[in-house]
């Protein structure tokens, strides 16, 4: 929700000189939106679907979560549209006869090979039509621009995805982003890095529809010697992780891991790190790439350290850098880059695992659970994935802080400051989990925010172990406060061997796809009891502003030279950057183009 009151926002916008040229468009969008916008109440504060209460623009507003399941489901077991129809970059609509329309991101342009699958369809007693042409204005301009890219293409590879990604925008279809995705990790090394489309899926309610993305970045060159120094001694840490090689793929496919000055990062919020493509078999038969994001976190001072005793505020800030290098680097290298699925082949029905001698480590029984080839793990798990994922790759990256190599790597020559580092870093991931409280809706008793989650749970495996995390409520300024620290004797031994106890069971579950006995397990640890709650609400009254991102623009001049402008560090300053950014924005058909459907994905607030 906006810092400032909704008086003060519209007075605002009333103020522009936008306001007195457009000002019949801005009062309509104000009207529609304004209570949307400034209340907490249901369907509007939180994300999901209406029938629950909640609110999505994936979903028309009378979809009900059973009804995107059923539309998810026609998508998985019609095969003629595997890897040509995919969720991800889809709106589903319901119409006042019944029938779904599911409405493909893309070009307006229609080929005969499109002819055959942008069609009506029975499934379960209900009628889906798939269409495409969603966006097709700005799909239209994403396309134009990636073809003037390939003329600065440095080599052959970038030249293919470009022109796999032009296909995927103008057609929608899902194999085209795939074989993209398949050229860009063959690109090893680049100067530029750069990805674009549909990926993260964490917004949508049920977890497969995803935020178109960009990202623009250049490649540190001397910081990526040490994450590459990193990958080719990974294979050797895979041993230190409390399962079998038999949950593992055979071979680990070293990925490229490289350090990254972010330019632009157009999403709904800057990651600190990545691991890319986010499909399953396209990491295991064609590799992966890892990039941290240097220049996209800054290190706490002054008033945003709450909540830490002297020791730990005073390492805060000198260690928050390095810590959270390490833990990004073991998050995506081995944490989003370790594991295999167990699967059985629809077809033949062969398995990729030993069926009859495999043994569960955390049962100690046979396996009884695995993949079938035409589902995903993102598939099965469902909304879940994401926060799950998450979970374990943090969780991966606590467990192997306490091996010595991570550190012989990224920070050689400074063995005197690892128990620091570790301490900052083990801290950082209990903090964020408790920080992360204000994500928490105690109305709808449900959480926000993927990452957020994921340390939270971690901070309740740590906390109920005992005598690992301390949290004590206090005073400050009259009023009451709490300070909290991961005890430093306990990382070693109690902590170490709560969070191997833990991410063993999470790795397992994942392998092997067990969802049901995942979601009881992993949604316990997600309940906010009384105890939390009071910390949440000392967390509220002592919230700061949020963060504020403030991003470069980069431009090409007609004599050919590129302008590189930075802005002061300022509100003044971002305002200045999105001008500049998007100057021509009032060219865009934006409003027409919501309005065509705002009825349909927004319930009226006027």
């Amino acid at each position: 929700m906006p810092e400032i009151s909704k008086d003060k926002f519209w007075a605002a916008i009333t103020h522009c000189q936008n306001y007195n040229e457009h000002k019949e468009v801005l009062d309509t969008i104000w009207d529609r939106i304004a209570k949307e916008v400034y209340t907490d109440d249901p369907p509007y504060f939180s994300i999901g679907f209406y029938d629950k209460g909640e609110s999505s623009a994936y979903y028309s507003s009378n979809i009900t979560k059973e009804e995107s399941e059923l539309v998810d489901r026609f998508l998985r077991e019609t095969s003629e549209l595997k890897h040509v129809v995919s969720p991800l970059n889809t709106r589903l609509i319901k119409h006042e006869d019944g029938s779904f329309e599911l409405k493909m991101c893309s070009t307006s342009r229609t080929n005969k090979e499109q002819e055959s699958y942008l069609k009506s369809y029975e499934f379960e007693n209900s009628k889906i039509t798939i269409t495409n042409g969603d966006f097709d204005f700005i799909m239209e301009d994403v396309v134009r621009y990636m073809r003037q890219a390939k003329f600065y293409a440095a080599n052959e590879t970038q030249s293919k995805y470009l022109d796999f990604y032009i296909k995927h925008f103008i057609s929608g279809e899902e194999h085209y982003f795939r074989s993209a995705l398949i050229e860009w990790v063959k690109d090893k090394n680049p100067s530029i890095e750069f990805e674009i489309g549909f990926q993260e899926t964490y917004l949508d309610p049920l977890g497969v529809r995803a935020e178109f993305e960009g990202l623009l970045a250049v490649v540190d060159k001397k910081e990526s010697e040490m994450y590459t120094t990193l990958v080719n001694n990974a294979e050797s840490m895979l041993k230190y992780f409390p399962w079998s090689k038999e949950f593992e793929n055979e071979v680990f496919k070293k990925p490229d891991f490289t350090s990254l000055k972010v330019i632009a990062h157009g999403s709904s919020g800057v990651c600190l790190g990545q691991n890319l493509p986010n499909y399953d078999d396209l990491r295991e038969n064609h590799g992966f790439k890892n990039y941290t994001l240097t220049n996209a976190a800054s290190a706490p001072s002054g008033s945003a350290i709450r909540f830490a005793n002297e020791e730990l505020g005073s390492l805060l800030p000198k260690y928050s850098k390095e810590s959270m290098d390490l833990k990004v680097a073991l998050h995506e290298l081995l944490g989003h880059g370790s594991g295999r699925l167990l699967v059985q082949n629809v077809e033949s029905g062969e398995f990729n695992f030993d069926k009859e001698n495999l043994i569960n480590p955390v049962t100690n029984e046979k396996i009884n659970s695995w993949y079938m080839s035409n589902e995903t793990w993102q598939g099965k798990f469902n909304k879940l994935h994401s926060a799950y994922e998450e979970c374990r790759a943090d969780t991966v990256a606590l467990y192997l802080s306490h091996f010595k190599e991570s550190y012989e790597i990224l920070l050689k020559g400074r063995e005197s400051e690892w128990d620091d580092i570790q301490y900052v870093m083990w801290n950082g991931a209990v903090r964020k989990g408790i920080l992360g409280l204000t994500y928490y809706d105690d109305k709808a008793e449900k959480w926000g925010q993927a990452h957020i989650i994921g340390n939270f749970v971690i901070t309740k495996v740590l906390y109920e172990a005992g005598g690992i995390v301390d949290i004590q409520i206090t005073e400050k300024d009259g009023e009451e406060y709490f300070n909290m620290e991961v005890k430093r004797d306990k990382i070693k031994t109690d902590g170490h061997e709560a969070i191997k106890k833990f991410l063993q069971k999470l790795h397992i579950l994942k392998c092997i796809g067990d969802f049901d006995t995942a979601k009881e397990w992993f949604e316990n640890y997600m309940k906010v009891d009384d105890f939390f709650m009071k910390i949440r609400e000392i967390v509220k009254k002592n919230k700061l502003p949020r963060r504020l991102e403030l991003m470069p623009v980069i431009t090409l001049k007609d004599d050919g030279k590129v302008e590189y402008k930075v802005y002061d560090e300022t509100h003044e300053g971002i305002v200045k950057s999105q001008i500049d950014t998007m100057p021509d924005v009032l060219d865009v058909p934006m409003y027409e183009e919501w309005l065509k459907n705002a009825d349909k994905f927004r319930i009226k607030t006027v």
